[in-house]
């Protein structure tokens, strides 16, 4: 199978997803904080099976998540 997207789409959305964890972590309640984890878990399963693809879609769910999270923290 070919992934439409490659492992560097993958690594540029996770240093988004760092950063925005980074800025907004100590917002986070118990439940969204498990969220993420739950989400970094899903998105490293998928690389780890080289379905990368999948991973990009993960990897931008939860970047959309956290961009939420932060809007509404801050409104």
């Amino acid at each position: 199978m070919t992934n439409k997207y490659t492992d560097e789409d993958v690594l540029h959305l996770s240093y988004e997803i760092i950063q925005l964890i980074e800025q907004n972590i100590s917002c986070f309640n118990d439940e969204e904080a498990e969220n993420v984890i739950t989400s970094n878990e899903s998105i490293s399963f998928h690389v780890e099976n080289d379905n990368i693809d999948r991973a990009y879609i993960e990897a931008t769910n939860l970047k959309e998540y956290l961009i939420k999270l932060k809007n509404n923290k801050y409104k």
